[in-house]
């Protein structure tokens, strides 16, 4: 197994740099059979709701995603995005009463100087990927193995506390740092327990945001450019009650 070194990607005061940005999807938490869902794929700053525009050269860094969703019985639908002002979007209907996972990677992003940035930790390659479920009707039914490399899933529930998984390949990330966001509050951080675990009480309803970081010091190529290091980068969204 690679070595892997878990790091947290700190909020500056000030502007922040695009290298703290995030690439996320949003989607209402529930819908109905029949019923069209909206998607978006958004990038830039949860932590002030900062947007990145499409034609930023920032997010055409970031726009080279694959995007799709798991429905409730295993079936993988496509989806085909269509760029706006600040965001990709696409649509689906859904057919199944269950949970429909949306999923995103993005491994084509190309190698950078991270010397002289607030990380200081040289050349590096980073990935991203992005998490979210829509729960159509009452039916908590949802597909086995719908994960991404890095992902952050939730657990049932403990009584009111919300319950969160880092897992890596499948398994449990134990010790992560996952900061949790909303609009209206500040930031939170949390470090996972030894099953990759970490629960809080929701105080308000709304769009939540989880990040997980993580920073192998593998050396390699990408494209024929060097790096010191390469980070997976994970994102959940979820929308509570």
């Amino acid at each position: 197994m690679r070595r892997f070194v878990l790091i947290c990607i700190c909020s500056l005061l000030g502007v922040l740099t695009t290298k703290a940005d995030s690439l996320w999807i949003e989607a209402d938490g529930t819908g109905q059979v029949g019923k069209a869902q909206l998607v978006k794929v958004i990038f830039g700053s949860y932590n002030e709701y900062r947007l990145q525009k499409v034609g930023n050269p920032d997010f055409q860094e970031a726009k080279d995603f694959t995007c799709w969703i798991i429905s409730p019985s295993g079936k993988r639908i496509t989806l085909d995005f269509s760029p706006k002002e600040t965001s990709y979007e696409a649509s689906f209907t859904p057919t199944e009463k269950g949970v429909y996972v949306l999923l995103l990677e993005n491994k084509q992003r190309r190698v950078e100087d991270w010397s002289k940035s607030t990380t200081k930790i040289g050349k590096a390659k980073q990935n991203y990927y992005s998490r979210t479920t829509i729960k159509i009707g009452n039916d908590e039914t949802v597909a086995k193995d719908a994960v991404t490399d890095l992902s952050i899933v939730r657990s049932p529930d403990t009584g009111t506390d919300v319950t969160l998984q880092a897992l890596l390949h499948g398994k449990p990330v134990p010790n992560a740092v996952l900061f949790l966001r909303n609009p209206g509050m500040a930031e939170q951080k949390f470090t996972t327990d030894e099953n990759g675990k970490v629960s809080f009480h929701s105080p308000k309803p709304g769009r939540y945001f989880a990040l997980v970081t993580l920073k192998f010091e593998t050396p390699g190529t990408y494209r024929g450019i060097h790096y010191d290091v390469f980070r997976e980068k994970s994102c959940m969204t979820m929308v509570l009650d």
